[in-house]
């Protein structure tokens, strides 16, 4: 029988010392040495396939959030569904979007400084002045991040004590500030003042920029369809509502009014120093009085404002004649001592069937407003 054979005939020795390795001890121990090292690789490997996979879904979240930031263009629903989904993507313990703008304060907060609205659970909406905000983020305006492992805790943390670590993200674009967003984290270890903040920094100033875009569209179309002065519809959009109005009564036969209002003063409006505030103090009577639903108010000339009541025959138009006059004689401007007092004169159109457009209204609230000035006007 063949001699079996051993691992000391192939010259295979347990290798306890690399330096008095045989030659083909050598091989063993150079073999054993790769295996540790692939080893070695294969755990840094699944530990980089994991840190992969982790920072693909946190990029898939920052990308979720981002969509929103570009295809809204309404501050509202931009702050309602920007936290709402910051929260659900990055599982906040705490989210507070604060806002510095002078825009957004207004908007969100009547400019009132130092108000919080509460959205959700731990969410909120703050106005803070825009040098708190830099005080807080520091002169570089840059993502900071902190934890109770390191001792760094900004005071904004006080007042939720079960915070343990969080990220502070300025939201600013060419050095304007237009608030911060503060995350929260139960987790000591969720954000760390050694990690990176490029994704932050950036996800800040989508936010600005997105809040910017959205203050710019409000402006444009707010500027497109309202007088600026009075808040109103401008003659374009009210003379737009008005031919709209129209072609739906033709069609379905229904009533439709106009109201042409001409204003008088004692003094000019537009020579008197507060002028601008009588034309507005008048519009603002003008909107209290008519009704919110199916009527539509322009200014459609200097001192002239055109209402347009769908659905309203030309009896129900004339009852509010009276009560439109007398409000606005009773309502003086008031400035210190100054009363300017204020006399409307009042002109209907009504839809016919002779009438092609809806100018074939207003020119009939014309006519019979030049028909009202040259009668006598009764006291009340």
């Amino acid at each position: 029988m063949p001699r079996q054979t051993r691992e000391t005939d192939l010259g295979v020795q347990p290798c306890e010392n690399s330096a008095s390795c045989a030659p083909d001890g050598d091989i063993v121990c150079d073999f054993l040495k790769l295996q540790s090292e692939n080893e070695e690789l294969r755990d840094k490997l699944a530990q980089v396939l994991e840190n992969a996979s982790e920072n693909e879904k946190i990029w898939r979240h920052f990308a979720a959030i981002e969509r929103i930031l570009f295809r809204t263009r309404e501050l509202d629903r931009l702050t309602e569904e920007l936290l709402r989904e910051i929260r659900v993507r990055l599982q906040t313990g705490l989210l507070v979007l604060y806002l510095c703008h002078p825009e957004l304060r207004e908007r969100f907060f009547g400019g009132e400084p130092e108000q919080s609205r509460f959205v959700d659970e731990m969410t909120w909406l703050s106005s803070l002045d825009a040098e708190s905000v830099r005080s807080l983020l520091g002169a570089g305006l840059k993502p900071r991040l902190f934890s109770t492992d390191t001792g760094e805790y900004p005071a904004v943390f006080s007042q939720t004590e079960s915070m343990r670590s969080g990220a502070l993200i300025p939201l600013s674009i060419n050095d304007v500030v237009f608030g911060a967003l503060l995350l929260g984290s139960h987790d000591p270890g969720r954000y760390h003042p050694a990690d990176g903040t490029d994704l932050l920094e950036q996800l800040g100033v989508n936010i600005a920029l997105s809040m910017d875009n959205c203050l710019t569209y409000e402006k444009v179309r707010d500027f497109s369809v309202k007088d600026q002065l009075t808040g109103l519809f401008n003659f374009f959009q009210i003379h737009t509502l008005l031919e709209n109005e129209f072609r739906k009564a033709k069609r379905s036969a229904g009533p439709l009014s106009v109201l042409l209002v001409s204003l008088d003063f004692v003094h000019d409006w537009d020579e008197f120093e507060n002028g601008m505030d009588v034309l507005k103090h008048a519009a603002g009577l003008l909107s209290d009085i008519l009704p919110k639903e199916g009527c539509f108010i322009g200014r459609y000339g200097s001192d002239e404002f055109l209402a347009v009541l769908a659905g309203v025959p030309e009896e129900e138009a004339r009852e509010v004649i009276p009560y439109i006059s007398s409000t606005m004689r009773k309502a003086p401007f008031r400035d210190g001592n100054t009363a300017i007092l204020i006399s409307a004169a009042i002109g209907v159109g009504t839809l016919n069937e002779g009438m092609l457009c809806g100018q074939d209204m207003v020119d009939a609230a014309y006519a019979e407003l030049c028909t009202t000035r040259l009668r006598p006007q009764k006291s009340d």
